[in-house]
């Protein structure tokens, strides 16, 4: 993360302690990809990662803090999805676009769905914090995604009453859901197959073609 760091005592995070933190965010990765994240506990955290619990508390409050700060690391990875729609989406060429841009999403999905799957409980349940991490996560997608329903709604492609702001939510909201039960979904069908169906309806729901 681009911003300047502080523990818990309001000191700046120099490079031994970046190193400290890192190995705690990494083995909080770890466990929740094998546990709920109620059944983690600090001691867990430490112990995955060869340092005390002290060690911990210099730097998160609890292990849903630690969780967090792993949920916007994801947010920002996300970003660089809202650039697949400032290519060409015409003719042809619009199919390969939509499909790069579900292929990015379920791969993005393949590295951080155990956490992306807490943060969508968490807000859910009205964490504020989890909620506007989610939001920003999905900023730039929904940003991009509306742009381009508008423009296709300006030629004719969309209906009048098709509101591009709540579309770009209902398409990202339909990417996500692939990627959140790609596993379960490669029981019916090949990687493949759900891959290229679900660019088929992003290109139809972004460009009504």
């Amino acid at each position: 993360m681009s911003e300047t760091l502080t523990n818990k005592l309001g000191h700046r995070i120099g490079a031994r302690g970046g190193r400290t933190r890192r190995a705690l965010l990494d083995a909080v990765r770890r466990l929740v990809a094998e546990r709920r994240p109620g059944d983690i506990r600090v001691a867990d955290v430490a112990a995955a990662a060869e340092l005390s619990p002290t060690n911990f508390y210099t730097y998160f409050k609890h292990v849903d803090e630690a969780v967090l700060a792993l949920c916007e690391e994801a947010a920002d990875d996300f970003g660089r999805l809202g650039s697949h729609l400032d290519g060409d989406w015409s003719a042809e060429r619009g199919f390969d676009a939509a499909r790069a841009l579900v292929l990015e999403m379920l791969d993005l999905w393949g590295r951080h769905g155990a956490l992306l799957r807490i943060e969508h409980q968490l807000a859910d349940q009205g964490d504020g914090r989890f909620a506007e991490c989610r939001i920003r996560r999905l900023r730039r997608l929904h940003l991009a995604l509306e742009r381009r329903i508008a423009q296709a709604r300006a030629q004719g492609l969309h209906p009048e009453g098709l509101n591009p702001r709540l579309a770009s939510y209902e398409v990202a909201s339909l990417m996500e859901s692939v990627g959140a039960g790609f596993q379960l979904m490669r029981r019916a069908d090949t990687p493949e197959a759900i891959l290229d169906t679900t660019a088929w309806i992003v290109l139809r729901l972004v460009t009504g073609r």
